[in-house]
């Protein structure tokens, strides 16, 4: 989904359509079967955990700002008819709960069973990162697809910093909700008027840089000073609990 800005036109206009014409229901599929199979399993301990609200505020300090921005552009451009605007929000928010539940939840939460915790971070933003490139199935842009695949993986470690740091899933599901809503609002306007065909642009090529900034503060989130304030996860969660 758009866990980054949309890199083509023809890949907003596409996406948007997809997520603005009606409720995804694969998407919500995908969150009923993962509700199933942690129910079924009697998985509790993946990161539905209660949160600090200011610090978690404090935490999100930088992806606010993105988020502050999208918001100011989204007040300029004016809101898409109510339609549109009621399926965008119903289907991101389902893309959060699916995404988060899945790669921060599940995928990380097994991977820390068995891997130390640098190791479980990467495979599990890589993997995040990569199936974005799937998108190419449906746009049939296979390089917008992979600089957005790069970008997913940036976007994701922030996510997983988040997650880590302040030992809770609820957070990050809300952030990735809002991180999808806000460019496809913005994306209603821009991809009105463009040609689905239009060849990806020069400038298209730096779109991952827009979420290096994200990358960085992620790793300086995850840095041993930073882990050290949040040890009690540990006994919590199970998230530090090989090492890293």
């Amino acid at each position: 989904m758009a866990t980054s800005v949309q890199i083509t036109a023809g890949d907003q206009r596409s996406v948007v359509q997809l997520v603005s014409q009606g409720v995804v229901w694969p998407i919500v599929m995908a969150v009923l079967f993962l509700a199933a199979i942690l129910v079924s399993f009697r998985w509790t301990d993946i990161g539905f955990e209660p949160f600090q609200i200011a610090s978690t505020l404090r935490l999100m300090w930088l992806p606010l700002l993105y988020l502050i921005t999208f918001s100011g552009i989204v007040i300029v451009l004016g809101l898409p008819p109510l339609q549109k605007l009621v399926f965008i929000v119903i289907n991101t928010i389902f893309v959060g709960i699916s995404e988060e539940v899945m790669f921060r939840g599940i995928l990380f939460s097994g991977l820390r069973s068995r891997f130390r915790f640098w190791p479980s971070i990467w495979l599990s933003c890589g993997l995040f990162g990569l199936i974005h490139v799937l998108n190419a199935v449906q746009t049939g842009n296979w390089t917008a697809s992979t600089l957005q695949a790069i970008a997913a993986f940036q976007t994701g470690l922030i996510l997983m910093a988040l997650r880590v740091r302040t030992g809770s899933l609820y957070p990050v599901i809300m952030l990735h909700a809002v991180w999808d809503c806000l460019p496809l609002l913005i994306a209603t306007h821009v991809a009105n008027g463009v040609n689905q065909d239009q060849p990806l642009p020069a400038y298209a090529y730096l779109a991952p840089l827009f979420v290096t900034p994200n990358f960085l503060y992620a790793l300086y989130l995850l840095r041993a000073k930073g882990l050290a304030k949040v040890r009690h996860v540990e006994s919590r969660c199970g998230l530090l609990g090989r090492g890293a």
